[in-house]
């Protein structure tokens, strides 16, 4: 028989029901918030005076926001921007503006609202611009469009809506100033928002059309509006932005580096090559990609960028 053998009773291994209770409270409390982060403004002085010291700019070029101050017009975009302004200037109702994601659809977006409200170009306007278009609702996006104006409203139907946002474009339109709505990202409007847009051209006002509308969006906003042929029919300028060229994807890197204050020509024209091999000529890529090359250069103390000090940054900032 196996030898039984004893056991000794250790009462410091239990738990008094005490114990177990202050186990479970100590496990119940909630964790004392983590501190917030915040940005040293030290870090952002320090990375601004590397790129004046080494390149002479005194702003960062190659940021993703979408800063008219560095709108590059030329090739698609120049065309695109003559075409929607000329349709605006001369009061023709819908423009529209199509492209892929990447393609400055934005960008585009936002230099023509600038153009209109800096009041040092064009016309004196009022502008409503909404990128983000309240979806699916009628109301909402009628009510969207007079706040953005400039308007409140009460009003809870969507004809009472309506005749609100056809006195304030009249009034606008009396007092000399042209009247501007833009949308972006239209592509979500469904058929009953896109309906809404049609009846703001049935304004009567002397023969002229009192409203103007820009709708930008992506690919699908082309089909939307092609099951929407009474509103598709009333198109006056229709755009749709394609990616740069090589020589296009080039001009755009050297002029926010000029833009930004760099006078030297600071990517090789290798790494330019690699920059269109890379993003395919969308603007987007291409600036984040050059983005990811100018630290690399000053982190590592580079007067230039070329094609392999390109490449070492797209691998580690891990551009596709």
């Amino acid at each position: 028989m196996r030898e039984l053998r004893s056991f000794r009773f250790a009462p410091e291994l239990c738990y008094s029901v005490g114990n177990v209770e202050a186990s479970m409270a100590s496990k119940l409390k909630p964790k004392l918030p983590s501190p917030e982060y915040q940005l040293d403004p030290a870090i952002t002085q320090r990375r601004l005076e590397d790129l004046q010291r080494q390149f002479g700019m005194y702003t960062y070029p190659f940021s993703l926001s979408p800063n008219p101050d560095y709108m590059y017009v030329a090739g698609v975009t120049a065309r695109t921007l003559a075409k929607t302004t000329f349709a605006i200037d001369q009061h023709q109702g819908l423009s529209v503006i199509i492209g892929d994601y990447g393609t400055g659809k934005t960008m585009l977006a936002r230099y023509i609202y600038n153009s209109y409200t800096a009041g040092d170009v064009r016309e004196p306007s009022v502008v409503a611009y909404i990128p983000d278009p309240p979806h699916p609702g009628t109301r909402e996006l009628q009510k969207r469009i007079v706040q953005e104006l400039g308007g409140k409203t009460t009003k809870r139907t969507n004809d009472s809506l309506m005749e609100d946002l056809r006195a304030m474009v009249l009034d606008i339109l009396a007092s000399g100033k042209n009247c501007i709505v833009m949308i972006d990202e239209a592509q979500v409007l469904v058929r009953r928002q896109l309906d809404v847009i049609r009846e703001l051209f049935n304004f009567n006002a002397g023969g002229m059309v009192p409203l103007q509308v820009v709708l930008i969006g992506k690919e699908e906003l082309r089909l939307s509006l092609h099951n929407a042929p009474d509103l598709n029919d009333r198109v006056a300028a229709r755009s749709t932005l394609e990616p740069f060229t090589p020589a296009e994807t080039a001009e755009l890197i050297n002029f926010r580096l000029n833009r930004a204050g760099c006078k030297s020509s600071l990517f090789t024209p290798d790494a330019l090559d690699m920059v269109y091999d890379v993003s395919k000529g969308f603007p987007r890529k291409a600036i984040k990609l050059a983005g990811a090359a100018l630290w690399y250069a000053i982190e590592f103390g580079l007067d230039h960028v070329t094609a392999a000090a390109l490449d070492a940054a797209r691998l580690r900032d891990e551009i596709e």
